[in-house]
């Protein structure tokens, strides 16, 4: 497999350190399984197929059959991927945030949205909260 993931940094053009970047892992994680010491887990091969929709899984995981997904019969997965973002791993600009209420307002980043009571006083419990950081990563936080 390592074969394979040196193939598809050359055909993309890139190299170890921006790949490793892309995907979402550490370069030093890169290293390591390019160098031998190391075997991909299923997360770094899952994160690979994310960022990179057009490589064939059969390919990447075993060796069989062809580099890329055969276009003409695009899977599920891909038409997912190419109504958001054609080229995730192409894109120049971070990715967009899209509102999900439309009661949400842009507030200053000092200062806490107002609070629906209404879900309070009706019973609901919250299950979740995501918080986003300017850097594009999130914490969630999930009550005991």
């Amino acid at each position: 497999m390592k074969d394979r993931i040196i193939q598809l940094l050359n055909s993309e053009g890139l190299s170890a350190s921006k790949f490793a970047d892309i995907i979402g892992v550490q370069r030093s994680s890169m290293s390591h399984i390019l160098s031998g010491r190391n075997n991909p887990s299923l997360d770094f091969i899952q994160k690979i197929m994310r960022s990179f929709p057009n490589i064939n899984g059969d390919w990447l995981i075993s060796g069989s059959g062809e580099m890329t997904k055969n276009q003409d019969s695009p899977s599920l997965f891909q038409e997912v991927i190419k109504e958001e973002d054609p080229a995730p791993y192409q894109s120049s600009q971070p990715p967009k945030l899209k509102k999900e209420s439309p009661e949400v307002t842009q507030n200053k980043a000092d200062q806490m949205p107002d609070l629906d009571m209404s879900a309070f006083l009706s019973g609901k419990k919250i299950e979740k909260v995501v918080v986003f950081y300017s850097d594009k990563t999130f914490k969630e936080y999930n009550p005991a």
